[in-house]
């Protein structure tokens, strides 16, 4: 996709070390993987300077994701600027002992935090985002989504 943004597609959870197998679009920052868009993607195009994504949203491997983000730092880091998820929950992490409370905790996040509430309630969402200025637009509703592709210059009609 360029500028450090990439895609990973599905995986098999037994094999892969992070427990989680979503697909999902990520950005390579300071030598860590950032995630920016959550699973699942359905659809992405992207040019020199845009990727344009259609995801239909995934609770249970979102909350893979922001549990190994979250408590396990190794795999995947927030940052800010690009990861759709409100900071406060990423710098007030309380130290579980086990990973039933971890879980509580990121079911919590996920029914409390703005932005993954307007992801479960729309479940099919759109994004764009600017890889020169390393900014994140969405989520979108696929009307809202066309009208501001569309002043981009990408006209395609998901």
């Amino acid at each position: 996709m360029g500028e450090g943004y990439y895609y990973i597609p599905f995986r098999e959870r037994t094999f892969d070390v992070t427990m989680f197998s979503g697909n999902g679009v990520y950005v390579y920052i300071d030598s860590f993987t950032v995630p920016v868009i959550y699973p699942q993607i359905d659809k992405y195009k992207y040019d020199s300077s845009y990727v344009f994504i259609k995801q239909h949203f995934n609770f249970e491997e979102t909350k893979y994701l922001l549990q190994s983000m979250i408590f396990h730092g190794i795999y995947f880091h927030y940052y800010n600027d690009l990861v759709p998820l409100d900071e406060k929950y990423v710098m007030n992490t309380p130290v579980f002992n086990n990973s039933s409370l971890e879980e509580k905790y990121i079911d919590s996040i996920m029914q409390e935090d703005s932005h993954i509430k307007k992801m479960m309630e729309h479940k099919e969402n759109y994004y764009i985002i600017d890889k020169t200025r390393h900014k994140v637009t969405g989520p979108f509703t696929k009307k809202e989504f066309n009208e501001k592709a569309k002043t981009l210059g990408f006209s395609q009609d998901w």
